[in-house]
Parts: C-alpha cells; sequence; structure tokens
C-alpha cells in the first residue's frame, strides 16, 4: 500500500511547535503587559480563576453543558478556537475532568459538523473546503481511515475542515467516528496537560518569572509538536500490511 497522504506536514520545522509558540508568547505579552498596566493582578487572575472553580464545583452539570455546547458552537461555525477552549477547560475542572469532558466535546462536535456536512449547511461547508477537496482527494480514496486518522496530526487541512471534508469524498459515518474518537486522544491529552500546567502556575504563592515558566510549559510544546509523527508511524504500519 502506497503513503495515504502525500501533502507534506509543514515544512521541515513543525508548524505545530510555530503555532503553539506565537501563541504561548502572545499570551505572555499580553498578560504581562497587562500586569505592567495595572489592569490585572495576580491576586485577581487567582480569585477569578477560584471563583470559577467554585461555580463548577456549585453547577456541575450546567459547567459542563455550557462547556460542550460552547465547543460544538464554535466547531459548526468552523471557528479554531477548540484547542485553546481545552486549555481553558483544564484550568477549570482539573486534568482528568477535562480530558473526558474535552475529548467527548471534540467526537461530538465532529459528528454534528460531518452530518451538516451531509444536510443543511453543505453549501456553506462546501465554498469553505473547496480549495482542499481536490488536494487531499487521491489519498482519501486510497484509504478513508488512514486519512482521516492521521489528518488529526498532520496539518494537511486545517482542523476545522478535517471534519466537513470527509463528508464530501464520501466516508460513512461509523469509519468517521471511530476515527475521530481515536485520532482526537494525542492532542487534547496534551492540551489538556498544558491547561493543567497552567492551572499549576496559579496555585503559586506569587507569579513565576519567565524562564520557569517557559521550563514548566517546554515539555508540553514538545509533546504538541510531535503529533505528527504519530501519523507518520500510523501510516508505516499501515503500509506494511498486505494491500
Amino acid at each position: 500500500m502506497t503513503d495515504t497522504i502525500e501533502e507534506k506536514p509543514g515544512g521541515k520545522f513543525p508548524l505545530a511547535l510555530v503555532l503553539w509558540l506565537v501563541a504561548a508568547g502572545a499570551a505572555i505579552v499580553a498578560i504581562y503587559w497587562a500586569a505592567s498596566a495595572g489592569l490585572l493582578t495576580w491576586e485577581e487572575a487567582v480569585e477569578m480563576r477560584g471563583a470559577a472553580q467554585q461555580f463548577v464545583a456549585d453547577n456541575m452539570l450546567l459547567a459542563y453543558a455550557v462547556y460542550i455546547a460552547l465547543f460544538v458552537v464554535m466547531a459548526v461555525v468552523l471557528f479554531p478556537a477548540q484547542l485553546w477552549i481545552i486549555v481553558f477547560g483544564a484550568i477549570l475542572f482539573g486534568f482528568w475532568p477535562a480530558l473526558i469532558v474535552s475529548w467527548a466535546a471534540t467526537v461530538m462536535s465532529a459528528v454534528v459538523v460531518f452530518l451538516l456536512a451531509r444536510g443543511v449547511l453543505a453549501g456553506q461547508y462546501r465554498a469553505k473546503a473547496s480549495k482542499y477537496l481536490a488536494r487531499v482527494e487521491q489519498g482519501f480514496k486510497r484509504d478513508q481511515f488512514t486519512w482521516m486518522l492521521a489528518v488529526r496530526f498532520i496539518p494537511v487541512v486545517p482542523y476545522c475542515i478535517s471534519n466537513v471534508a470527509p463528508a464530501f469524498l464520501g466516508a460513512r459515518l461509523p469509519p468517521f467516528v471511530a476515527a475521530a474518537a481515536v485520532g482526537v486522544v494525542p492532542y487534547v491529552t496534551a492540551y489538556t496537560f498544558a491547561g493543567a500546567k497552567a492551572a499549576g502556575v496559579l496555585d503559586a504563592n506569587a507569579p513565576p518569572d519567565v524562564a520557569s515558566m517557559a521550563a514548566e510549559m517546554a515539555p508540553v510544546m514538545l509533546a504538541i509538536a510531535a503529533l505528527p509523527l504519530l501519523a507518520l508511524f500510523v501510516r508505516r504500519l499501515r503500509r506494511k500490511k498486505p494491500a
């Protein structure tokens, strides 16, 4: 069996690491600017997180339902903010509850978008995905399941398009759900871990310096950047099987 995804994952330097570094750097700069300008103090940030956690503790089911609904809405409008919602969820819920609810929200939102792409929003979604369909169609037809699994790790198409394209390329719902359920686990885990690390920073008695914060987040950034390697590993295993 030949390779099923022929597009390159964004050059020699991992795209995921570049995006994470840019986003993390922007967040750190924004936080320090707000603190320097007196718009946000460390005590206020800790108090806001404590108030949010207390709300979650008092209204757990409502908090989970709102979180999942927000996740699904973002997916339906193809707004690429789900990964940062996962980080925010880990800050609020803690690692294990956030991991479970984020996994459920990710799979649920993928299925909703897939079904809408075959129904009432087919026209709008096709307009968004049209420039990617021809480019990925050949690899998709060779091995649909591997493509749907690997595209979760390799940035061949934007994440939101990875839920739309299979609907237009003839994917069946059961393989799509299976690929989504398995394929989202690594990055949901990585971003949940990043949120848990951020929560640990807020648990400190005083704000950490930039160097210590970078050291804390470095393993997480490297793990996220390494996710495309999982897809390459899956491709090699599938390629070794008889055609």
